[in-house]
Order: C-alpha cells, then structure tokens, then sequence
C-alpha cells in the first residue's frame, strides 16, 4: 500500500523466480528496485536502453497502471525485434504501483568467473612496512614524557629510526590500550620509516598488503606476506561501476552527472575491501591485517577511485588531473582495511594509459631486453607497449567491451553457463562448444544437461575464426554460406545469425546465436588492436615485433592461433607468443613487496613515448585495412595454411 505523503509514496515489489521482495519509492526503475533488494540485473550499457540485456516480464500490475508506460527506447526496440511483447527494459519501466516482476535467467547476474591470478614471477622483498617490537618500561612518578615519547625515543635509539618519524593520529588512539594489554609490550608496525601506523599488544609478526588490479570491468586483488613475500590468496570480482556502463566513455559520462562520482568511488572502495575480507578471510585474518595496498589502473579508473573529477579526460587533450604516483590513507578513500594503512597508486603515464600499463611494463620488463616486444593488454581499453631497451612507445585503443561479451546479442560476462569454447565442422558447419563450468563438450552432453546461458568473450572470438575457416564468414565479415547451412539463417530483425547451441542445449529456452553484428562488434574491436600495433611499429621504424605478449584476464584464455586467424596481433610467429596473465596485477605486487620498484615505475612512466592514436595521421587507413579477415592487405604465415577459408563467398 502508498504510504500517506506523495513524496514517501512507496508500493510492494516482488522478484521471481528469487522471491525476493520490498518496499521501494514511486518511481524507481526496476533494475534499482531489485538492486536495492539484493538482486542484481544486467546492464552493460549503464541504463541507456542500449545493450538490451536487463530484460524482465511484469507478472501482475501492469494492467492496472503500477509501472510506467512503454518509453520511446523501448518502443523501437520492440520495432526492431530486440524486446519482446510482454518484456520491458528494466532500467527503463519505472514502479508506479505493486508489481510482481519476473527475472529470466539470462538477465541475472550470475556468479562472475574473474581470472586474475598471480604468476610466478619473483621479486626482491624490500617492502615499505616493517614491525618493532619493544618492550617499554612503565611510566614513573614525575614523568613528564608521554607514552608515545617515550615509544618515540626507544624506536629511534634502538632501531635507528630518525627523529622525524611520526605517528598516525588514528592510529595513535590505540596506544594506551596496546600499552595495558601487552603489559608494556608492544609491536609497532612502521610505513617506510616515517610514520607509526599500528600499535598491537605483545608479539606479533603478521603484516599483509594488498595487491590491487582495478580494471573497468574486473577487480583482481593478490594478498601478500609483507615479511617473505609470499602470495597467501587472491580474490576477484567484477566492478561494480558497471552498472554505470561498461566502457570508460560511459563510466566518465555518468561520473559528470552530479552526485554520481560519489557513488562510484564508494563502490569500488566497498569492492575492494570485499576482495580484502575474503581474501583475509581465507588465511584467518581480518582486513585490519592489511596495513598497506598498491593498486593500479587506467587513467578513468584511478580517477574515480579517488574522486577526481574526470570531465577533462572525456575531451582533447585527455588530461589527467593528476600523473605521478600518491601515497593515501586507507580511510580517506574509504577502503575497510586498516585505517591508516597507505594505500600507494602507480603513476600514470599519459591520456588514458594509465597505472595499470606501466604496472605491465613493470613486470614484463620490454625495456630490459634486446627483443622488440609488443606487449597488449586487451581490456575494454585496450594499451599496447612497443619497445625494448632503447626505447618505449603506447598508445591506448578503443577497443569496446565486445571482446569481454558486451555488445554482442547472446553475450555475457565469465560465469557459470556461459560458453567459452566454440569449434565449427568445416564441413558439415555442426558446432560443438563447452559452458564454463562443465568440463565436457556439448557433443558429450545430453542436451538438457548443457545449460548454455550465453556468449562469454573468448566464444565470440573463437565463432568468428572457426566460421571463417569454413567460409561461413567471408573476408569483410560477412556472413554468408555458398552451402546449405541449417545454422544460418535470418533472424527477426531481418539480419543474417549462426546458430551455435540450439533451445534444447540452453537455459534461457531459445538459441543462441552469432549475428552479423555480432561479427562486425569483433571486427571493429580487433581492428583498433591492430591498427595502433601498426602505427607503434611504423613510429619504430619496425616492420614486426620480435615477439608479441598478451597480458590480461581476457588474452590469458583466449586462443592464440584463433585470435592470430582473425588478425587481433601482428603475426612474428606463433612461438613467439605468449600470454602471461595478470601482468598489471604482478606488476601491483613487485611494486608492494618493494619500494625500489615504485622509483623504478615512476622512471618508467616518464620515459615512455606515448601516441595519441586518433590524431595520428594514417590512423583510419590502417583501422579500414584491418577490419577485414585476417587484414587487408598484411600477411599471416602462421595460421594462412590451416586457416585459411574453406570457402569464399561469392
């Protein structure tokens, strides 16, 4: 029932098949509605009506006027087959009554598969936090001294602490209590000899850091032994920013929006100390265990994180507010952990190459060898390093969420049910594909026990160079079969799909399928990949790199031979391309576990050259030549024997 005042007015919502509900206030869109309740709907666009993926189905109320009327997005998506009759845009349709609302499957965030793990790279232990421990003699009768005095002048005599180190003020309200507790005994944790910033009673050795890899659409966090360096757990979620949008365009467009900034620097640093509980958690700790954090970003990230207002990055010249490297307090940012625990952020290098590209450099270490190596960190955003030890180009390409399975009809984040590995018959055009989760492929799989949800990134890559192989997709991307094909067909929208997993192998109870723009969203991302690869060779004066490198959650699981097929990378050979994981990440650890390598990342960051792409002259040409399969016009001997079209298209 309405609560008395029009501006407390308030009606019931109930969410199904979940049976959550609550109460809510007149107005709030749906998606909202079953966030606050604890229910999270999809929706990569942000709220724009744009990715279509926050669909729901009003099962009672919407006969009697409890939700708003269709909105002018949602009737063209109705016009051009995108939403269906009895569904509605739950960012659009708003509560104006009771309302019993049905989310399908494939609407609901499921639980995400985030692989941002540490490697094995080892680095030398120099951290920024040691612990003291003292044995301080009672106060005496006439003591003029207080007890930090006389903390104060045992440290520095006794360790050789200087005179100027300080004490956290917070901190600092801790001391009588550890004092009585510990009976005069005390363990002192110290920040890069400058600052007491934890006072425990009696013994203790344990201090952790966190390493922390905040990207625009996952958070990766690595927790530390600070005294043997040794990684004790990792945890990883997806960023809760997403909701604002899912590329960094979007996330600085609602930043701008007043208030918004708030709430997004709040959910990340929220995140953050999730990922901080369930990794201290996994070691019998606690998040005040955690006395210092390093973590690393992109440009619009970094500023978000720490409230800086990003309207300058959204226009030319892209520029920051702030590049170098800053030393910050936990809770002035709001993160769970320790209070005064230092929470150190990796300098940025230029325009949207941020923290987290000099982190990769950091570990990857381009500079240090004699190979010319490309480094790419495929993202949303997507930076490249080109470089060795004489010199070191990036650049940042605008690659979109496709290749993470945004944008794309059937596409989805990581998680359970969605199909990451996709392989197409040349022959016969019969598809067999394994959901993330089960360890078989669907050719061994009854078809009811499949349970397909949807498309993840590497699917999507993998569909595109499989049907080029068989010449279902012809060079310009188009999909076309010169054979009968019962998989390809038109869709209601009048655009050509291939269907990769039919109703009876999926959870949602349709197909799921391949589009045309679906292929066109893969071709756009791979092309700016490719293209600022070129123009950072050119700048070089480089026909190829002597080996490519593959860094981030999406280049760890992806297939190289499939991704060099459709020309995501210049081609030096398939031996000389790896791919090593969360570089940023293992770069965020080298930087906790040793305060040299900060100096070293700041040094990095102003040495590098960094290449505007879109005032780059020849940008365009090389971007058009690349959209094509494999290229245009480049040759790629690795893969042309096996790859090439079984097919080609009239």
């Amino acid at each position: 029932m309405a609560s008395e005042g029009p501006a407390t007015e308030a009606f019931e919502v109930c969410f199904l098949p979940s049976g959550l509900r609550g109460t809510v206030a007149r107005g709030t869109p749906l998606r909202d509605a079953a966030r606050s309740l604890g229910l999270e709907i999809e929706s990569l666009c942000g709220g724009r009506a744009a990715c279509g993926k926050c669909q729901v189905r009003i099962l009672e109320g919407e006969s009697a006027g409890h939700v708003s009327a269709i909105s002018d997005a949602e009737a063209r998506a109705r016009a051009a087959g995108r939403l269906g009759g009895q569904e509605r845009f739950s960012c659009q349709a708003r509560v104006e009554g009771d309302l019993e609302i049905y989310v399908p499957e494939a609407s609901r965030v499921g639980r995400p598969i985030v692989r941002k793990s540490a490697s094995e790279r080892e680095c030398v232990l120099a951290p920024a936090i040691h612990k003291y421990f003292i044995e301080l003699e009672p106060a005496r009768v006439g003591e003029p001294r207080g007890d930090w005095d006389r903390l104060h002048e045992e440290l520095c005599s006794r360790f050789g602490l200087g005179v100027a180190l300080s004490a956290d003020p917070v901190a600092l309200r801790s001391l009588p209590e550890a004092l009585r507790a510990g009976r005069g005994q005390l363990t002192v944790t110290v920040w890069r000899g400058r600052e007491a910033i934890r006072f425990e009673p009696g013994f203790s050795e344990r201090a952790l850091g966190l390493a922390v890899d905040l990207g625009t659409t996952t958070l990766g966090a690595l927790l530390c032994d600070l005294d043997t360096g040794n990684v004790l757990a990792q945890a990883s979620t997806h960023n809760p920013q997403i909701r604002w949008g899912e590329d960094i365009m979007n996330r600085v467009a609602s930043a701008n929006r007043d208030g918004q900034l708030a709430l997004m620097q709040r959910a990340v640093a929220e995140a953050i100390g999730e990922l901080a509980r369930d990794a201290t958690l996994a070691v019998g700790a606690t998040p005040q265990d955690v006395v210092e954090l390093v973590v690393v970003a992109n440009t619009v990230m970094h500023h978000i994180f720490l409230g800086l207002d990003v309207h300058s990055l959204g226009v030319v010249p892209f520029s920051p507010t702030v590049s170098r490297s800053l030393d910050i307090k936990a809770r002035e940012l709001g993160i769970p952990v320790l209070p005064s625990a230092n929470v150190h952020l990796l300098p940025i290098e230029a325009g949207f190459v941020g923290a987290d590209n000099v982190a990769a450099v950091l570990a990857e270490a381009p500079h240090e060898a004699d190979a010319l190596t490309l480094l790419i960190d495929i993202g949303t955003n997507g930076e490249l390093v080109l470089g060795n030890r004489q010199r070191l180009l990036s650049a940042s390409c605008p690659t979109g969420p496709a290749l993470e399975g945004a944008n794309i009809r059937f596409g989805m984040r990581a998680a359970r049910g969605a199909i990451e590995k996709v392989r197409v018959d040349p022959a016969t055009h019969e598809v067999r594909f394994r959901v993330i989760g089960q360890p078989r492929w669907s050719d061994r799989v009854p078809p009811d026990e499949i349970g397909a949800l949807g498309l993840c990134g590497s699917a999507v890559l993998e569909a595109v160079a499989e049907l080029f192989r068989a010449g279902v997709i012809d060079r310009t991307g188009r999909l076309y079969s010169n054979r009968p094909c019962r998989r390809l067909r038109q869709g209601t929208d009048g655009m050509w799909e291939f269907v990769l997993a039919w109703a009876e192998q999926t959870a949602i109870g349709k197909d799921i399928a391949l589009t045309q723009a679906d292929v066109r969203a893969i071709q756009l991302a791979k092309a700016a990949l490719y293209a600022g690869s070129r123009l950072l060779l050119e700048r070089f004066g480089a026909g190829r790199p002597d080996r490519v490198v593959l860094a981030g959650a999406f280049g760890s699981v992806i297939d190289l031979e499939r991704a060099l097929a459709i020309g995501l990378f210049p081609d030096c050979g398939l031996e000389n391309t790896t791919a090593v994981g969360n570089a940023a990440g293992d770069g965020a650890r080298m930087a906790l576990l040793n305060v040299a390598a900060r100096e070293e990342a700041e040094r990095l960051a102003r040495r590098i050259e960094y290449v505007e792409l879109s005032t780059t002259p020849g940008f365009n040409d090389h971007f058009v030549a690349a959209t094509q399969l494999p290229h245009a016009e480049d040759r790629f001997p690795s893969t042309e024997l096996h790859w090439s079209p079984r097919a080609t298209p009239d």
